[in-house]
């Protein structure tokens, strides 16, 4: 069996994020499935408490095998990649979201989600 291969931290500038913008965002795209408490085994998807800092694909919910060896740990540079298209971070990811173009909005975002 091959060596689990560790997405490595990309070398990125994440610009300064609005949390205020960045809670409607979350509201707009990921709030019909994520949420920052709850049962990660029977939710659609996985809670974003708690969420930079924390192993990709650690917590109960089931996740893709590609998430579960991503190897990385969430960070604000892993997440600005991710958001902008998650399908082609981490190959094989069950997250059915097209993803966010604008850097800012994802920016935005981050700073929203490290505020929960």
């Amino acid at each position: 069996m091959p060596p689990k291969k560790t997405i490595q931290e990309p070398n990125v500038n994440v610009p300064n994020g609005d949390a205020a913008k960045g809670r409607d965002i979350f509201d707009q795209q990921c709030a019909a499935c994520h949420a920052f408490e709850g049962d990660d085994k029977t939710a659609s998807a996985p809670t974003l408490g708690g969420l930079l800092g924390r192993k990709a694909g650690s917590t109960q919910f089931p996740y893709s095998k590609g998430m579960k060896g991503a190897g990385f740990n969430w960070s604000e540079k892993h997440l600005f990649v991710f958001l902008k298209n998650p399908s082609k971070y981490v190959v094989g990811t069950k997250m059915a979201f097209a993803g966010l173009e604008n850097e800012q909005e994802r920016a935005d975002l981050i700073a929203y989600l490290a505020n929960n």
